[in-house]
């Protein structure tokens, strides 16, 4: 299974068709290291294939194959959307072209089969390649012989867990992303992309499970699709073996990533994406060889780059040798197969954190919503009320839309996701036209200046459109450093220059110089599911015990529970005796910091409380620590000015070996400072902003909201209650927790409330 091969000349004439990610950033690179040159790029996005035309010195760009004349190509790699796949890979392979076509193999079994008995149907037989390229990976072709060997004896359990947070997810290259989309829309689009998490992801792990053990049948599935593309999927398969396999995935949640196999004999459990046995047992299993090495000496090798590179060059070497490919289209439609039967046996995934909340009555339904900054924690929950409880139309602006895979599982009829830039005075205007209510969340954490340019954008917007209200979603953060005495709307605004306080001070300047119809919200410290900083942030640290507390951590944590937020801002949006004015929002309880972090802590179980230092001791280390980092190279070139050097700095340090890397790395955070026992701390140490948070006792004032209408239904046991169904589903693989079995699965009500979603969905589409 070499991953080179022979020379430029000795390739098939090839057309690209399809230059959206997976083309620019696998497939054209992968082409250029093997020497492969296409003669022709093909996509109805023409200025996205001239881009990458001009890139890889490509001389023919085309908006659609039919354009090529007969005889004009020998082969073809398909990486369209996935609903394209057949429709494009058909014609060529009835006209005798040789075609490659990336995962999944077709929206449909009886589309994926139809493209299996074309290549056939040719006199001779063209060869049709799937790009199932984790088959290539050794592990998984080591781990087949394993099995087949006999040594893991009979298998009972499978247990595959695949999953990534896409909003974690690195950006990859700019200068790409910028030409061609790191993600097109038609990556979220449920006819386009033929489905969610489970047909991108899932087509890997459904094919190395039929792969491994034969055609299989599907006995349970649940996801969380309603109406759009699922993040989140759970199967239960059966095998000819026996085996019994459960396949998890997620876009929302950084699962393990493994797949455990349990026979009678022994029990495996490797990586997904890597050439890796994480355990073994008995030790002797890992001395099974293929190829001349054994499970103990497996070759490095680079799923995103070699198995790409390996996977072309067995659909070349087959197309010259007159062989089958090493995945052939008849090998990869099975798989195609049990995804089908996924769908067909859908039943609704249980989310046990999410309540149901009867509308507000307020007549938001049918009218038009701009939710800016749709896909973080805060918007991607108004905008699921909105749709599935308010019955609203929601305009969803993400700078990202990679990040809208909450939001996506929503049905495209009342979810219109749009890219936006909300510095860009055009794009701004053409959000806002159309539009009865706006709820502005968007903000950029790095710079308190577009941040202030947004507001003013979208307020102009708002006043030219005519819109009914803007709510402007601010912070608690604007109050900072926060007074050891009670806070309400009246209080002074703080000395921290928080990115939030800039665009607030534009958005009020706005209501009293413009007439702006605006209302301005400040919630305080919300939790709940998909919290980044205030329940995923610190279960992580908690879990690898990096939380550290001033002791006696008395300091007043002003919680206050999502759902609340949210029904805040629906009421707000509507009442008029709010136009214009200014809410702090919070929950019912002025809990201590200590209370809320062990709450987090208590729900994973023993040895994971939050640690405590003495004020004085601890305020000591943090300032030292603030001090290290400033004269650190990562703390002196921090500033704007230093952007230059930085870039170029970033340049050379992509150039070195990984152990260079590692040093260079190691200097440009720590720079020549030693280090002294303190050191340990580093990792565990708040900020210095965090720290007089975590030491203030103030407590907010919400009189305000409430004579406004506003009364939180969620104190803090009842709101932590609910986030705690969250944290185990979101980190049991992290507890070590059983594997999850559909008939032991908690459904009850909970179950009833996703089928009531669907059905008040169903209710508005008729």
């Amino acid at each position: 299974m070499a991953a080179g091969r022979g020379r430029r000349s000795a390739y098939p004439r090839l057309a690209v068709v399809g230059c959206g990610a997976v083309a620019a950033e696998r497939h054209l690179p992968a082409l250029a290291e093997i020497g492969w040159s296409p003669q022709v790029l093909v996509d109805t996005e023409l200025t996205r294939a001239k881009a990458l035309a001009r890139r890889h010195k490509v001389g023919q760009v085309l908006g659609d194959i039919a354009e090529l004349a007969q005889g004009e190509i020998d082969a073809a790699l398909v990486a369209t959307n996935p609903a394209a796949h057949a429709p494009v890979a058909l014609p060529l392979l009835r006209r005798g072209v040789h075609v490659f076509v990336e995962k999944p193999m077709a929206a449909s079994s009886a589309a994926a089969w139809a493209m299996a008995r074309a290549a056939e149907a040719n006199s001779p037989p063209v060869t049709l390649a799937v790009g199932q390229a984790r088959r290539f990976l050794f592990v998984n072709r080591w781990v087949k012989r394993l099995i087949e060997s006999g040594a893991l004896g009979d298998i009972r359990r499978v247990d595959v867990q695949e999953g990534e947070c896409f909003h974690r997810r690195p950006a990859g290259n700019p200068r790409m992303a910028a030409e061609i989309g790191q993600f097109s829309s038609a990556f979220w689009n449920k006819e386009m992309a033929a489905g969610g998490v489970l047909m991108d992801i899932g087509s890997h792990a459904l094919d190395t499970l039929t792969w491994w053990f034969g055609k299989g049948r599907v006995a349970n599935y649940r996801d969380d699709a309603l109406g759009g593309v699922e993040s989140e999927a759970l199967a239960e398969l059966e095998f000819p073996c026996g085996a019994l396999a459960t396949v998890e995935l997620s876009r929302t949640r950084d699962l393990r990533n493994t797949a455990i196999i349990v026979g009678s004999r022994g029990r495996i459990e490797i990586a997904l994406r890597a050439n890796a046995i994480i355990d073994i047992s008995p030790d002797n299993l890992a001395a099974l060889e293929l190829e001349g090495r054994s499970g103990a000496t497996m070759p490095q090798e680079d799923l995103w780059n070699d198995m790409f590179k390996r996977e072309l060059c067995d659909w070349a070497d087959a197309i010259r040798d007159a062989r089958a490919p090493f995945v052939p289209g008849a090998s990869a439609a099975p798989a195609i197969e049990l995804i089908e039967q996924c769908y067909r046996l859908r039943q609704p995934l249980p989310a046990p954190w999410r309540r149901s909340h009867s509308a507000s009555g307020r007549g938001l339904q049918g009218r038009t919503v701009l939710v800016t900054g749709a896909s973080g924690f805060i918007g991607g929950r108004l905008t699921e009320r909105l749709v599935l409880e308010e019955g609203a139309r929601v305009r969803a602006a993400v700078r990202r839309v990679q990040n809208v895979a909450r939001i996506c599982r929503l049905p495209a009829r009342s979810v219109d996701v749009r890219r936006f830039d909300m510095t860009a005075p055009e794009t701004v205007d053409e959000l806002v036209a159309g539009c009865d209510i706006v709820f502005h969340l968007a903000h950029d954490t790095n710079s308190a200046q577009a941040n202030a340019e947004g507001a003013r954008l979208l307020g102009a917007a708002c006043l030219r459109a005519g819109v009914e209200r803007l709510v402007f979603v601010s912070s608690m953060s604007v109050y900072e450093p926060l007074p050891d005495a009670p806070l309400c709307e009246a209080s002074a605004s703080g000395r921290w220059p928080g990115n939030k306080l800039a665009a607030e001070r534009e958005i009020l300047r706005m209501i009293r110089r413009d007439g702006l119809r605006a209302t301005i919200v400040q919630p305080t410290i919300v939790y709940g599911p998909y919290s980044g900083t205030w329940t995923d942030e610190p279960v992580q640290m908690l879990l690898a015990g990096n939380l550290l507390l001033p002791a006696p951590g008395d300091g007043i944590c002003n919680a206050v529970h999502v759902d609340d937020v949210v029904s805040a801002l629906i009421l707000f949006a509507r009442a008029r005796q709010t136009l214009g004015e200014t809410f702090l929002v919070s929950g019912p309880d002025h809990v201590t910091w200590d209370d809320f972090f062990s709450a987090c802590a208590q729900v994973l179980g023993e040895n994971h409380a939050p640690r405590t230092m003495p004020q004085d001791e601890l305020a000591r280390r943090v300032a030292e620590e603030a001090k290290r980092q400033a004269l650190a190279p990562k703390g002196l070139l921090a500033g704007p000015a230093m952007k230059p050097l930085r870039a170029l700095l970033l340049a050379l340090y992509r150039r070195l070996g990984a152990s260079a890397k590692a040093r260079a790395k190691r200097f440009y955070e720590q720079g020549v400072i030693p280090l002294d026992e303190q050191a340990n701390w580093a990792g565990q140490l708040p900020s210095e902003r965090r720290l007089r948070l975590y030491a203030a006792k103030c407590s907010i004032s919400i009189d305000k909201a409430r004579a406004a209408g506003y009364e939180p239904e969620l104190d803090f046991e009842t709101g932590m209650a609910l986030t705690a169904h969250y944290i185990r589903w979101a980190y049991g693989h992290r507890l070590r927790q059983p594997v999850r079995q559909m008939d032991k699965m908690e459904v009850g009500q909970d179950e009833e409330d996703e089928e009531g979603e669907e059905g008040r969905l169903g209710r508005q589409s008729g």
